[in-house]
């Protein structure tokens, strides 16, 4: 049975005993949670908000993905506001998106360091009050980055991610047109052979600080 989504278009309260998880990246597409969900049968009602959240930009992680291209992983900043959609997900739905997140750990946010408005950007007056925290999924291999200053890459097409990749690691495997490329690096080997070489030379810095229990920060 397919998942089905219900976007909220107007001010609604949120379904009883579910958690707000903001998306990042491909997950913010109903086409996506469909897929990852959609085994899932009376639990299957996705219900998204389009949100705008403060002090979070996106970024890149410092991975290869297992289809082959870069994915986006989200970086705390102390500035900036961003627009995307957040779920309405059911404990059940929560437990089956982490497990199609190997790559990344689900972390809780609070809204006093990250204020949250419901509703269409445009509008915003539209939505119910927000909550005291959402989730959101925080790459556990850091965000790509300047090796010098540390800045983050900012998101972009693969194009450029790779193109930004082949400059600074010089290596095979990122030449060619960026579906040669991506075609390439679903390959187990030069996914981690890729994912190392990022590592070793400095590419990676945190997106997401933590305290010493492991803890949001």
């Amino acid at each position: 049975m397919s998942a089905s989504v219900v976007v909220d278009h107007v001010p609604s309260l949120p379904p009883p005993g579910t958690r707000l998880v903001v998306a990042v990246g491909s997950n913010a597409a109903p086409s996506v949670l469909r897929r990852k969900l959609g085994h899932l049968d009376a639990a299957g009602l996705l219900h998204l908000r389009r949100v705008r959240v403060a002090n979070i930009t996106v970024g890149h992680s410092a991975h290869v993905a297992v289809r082959g291209y870069i994915p986006a992983a989200p970086v705390r900043t102390a500035h900036g506001t961003w627009e995307t959609v957040a779920a309405w997900q059911s404990p059940l739905q929560t437990e089956a998106l982490d497990l199609t997140e190997p790559n990344y750990d689900r972390r809780t946010v609070n809204t006093h360091d990250h204020p949250l408005i419901l509703g269409d950007p445009r509008l915003p007056h539209d939505g119910p009050a927000t909550p005291d925290e959402f989730d959101i999924y925080v790459s556990r291999h850091g965000v790509l980055a300047d090796p010098a200053t540390g800045t983050p890459l900012p998101f972009g097409s693969q194009a450029r991610v790779v193109g930004w990749l082949d400059q600074h690691l010089h290596d095979p495997g990122l030449q060619g047109s960026t579906p040669q490329v991506c075609a390439r690096l679903a390959t187990p080997d030069h996914a981690a052979r890729i994912t190392g070489l990022i590592k070793d030379a400095g590419l990676a810095r945190p997106g997401w600080p933590v305290d010493a229990r492991g803890g949001v920060a």
